[in-house]
């Protein structure tokens, strides 16, 4: 475990208009994070806080210069290679994963992961057999729990058809150690009784000058 994982990380994140009801049956049976954060979509993955609040905030904002507010659907389900299931974006899709890029530049250019492709997703559940470690990096194929992931799959295509949103606010939030620690595996068990700090708004179409 490195001295990193040990700590708080920043992440990057928006919450779509989504009929939440039907989102959350779903995540409250397969997804161990349902009550530490909305659905989501996530833009920045977890970055250590060494890299600076304030570095990082007028990253962000000089990234989001310019952005126009823009409009998503989800449309699709896939399996992520660490054995999430997926509600990935139809419109929209082409606008996040260019935000994506260009947030994985300058100060973050050393975080981007170009051995993994980038697909803009909203998560439904976590599907690990009994006893694996969960490790964002280092998932096993073994470690699919295959029976469940096929019921939650048939629950997921159930969900109501999405009208879309609006994304009008992205949300950069400071993880928890506790949450760092399973996320790379150093944990085991998720620790349901952390919380997120919201650490600052970003409002597209609004100018910071």
């Amino acid at each position: 475990m490195t001295h990193e994982s040990k700590g708080a990380h920043y992440v990057l994140v928006f919450y779509p208009t989504v009929d939440r009801r039907a989102i959350d049956d779903i995540r409250r049976k397969y997804d161990p994070t349902v009550d530490l954060i909305a659905p989501h979509v996530t833009v920045l993955f977890p970055v250590p806080l060494r890299v600076g609040e304030d570095q990082l905030v007028a990253h962000i904002e000089a990234v989001l210069k310019g952005c126009a507010p823009f409009e998503v659907r989800f449309g699709g389900l896939q399996k992520s290679p660490d054995h999430w299931l997926l509600l990935t974006l139809g419109e929209g899709e082409n606008t996040v994963r260019e935000l994506y890029r260009s947030l994985y530049t300058g100060i973050l250019a050393e975080f981007r992961r170009d051995d993994i492709e980038f697909v803009p997703h909203l998560g439904l559940g976590l599907f690990l057999k009994q006893g694996a470690r969960y490790n964002s990096r280092d998932t096993q194929v073994s470690d699919l729990a295959t029976e469940k992931y096929e019921t939650a799959l048939h629950e997921a295509k159930k969900l109501p058809v999405d009208p879309g949103s609006r994304i009008e606010t992205l949300h950069l939030i400071e993880l928890p150690p506790a949450v760092t620690q399973w996320l790379s595996g150093a944990r085991l068990d998720f620790p349901h009784s952390e919380t997120l700090t919201e650490v600052r708004q970003f409002h597209l179409g609004i100018s910071t000058e």
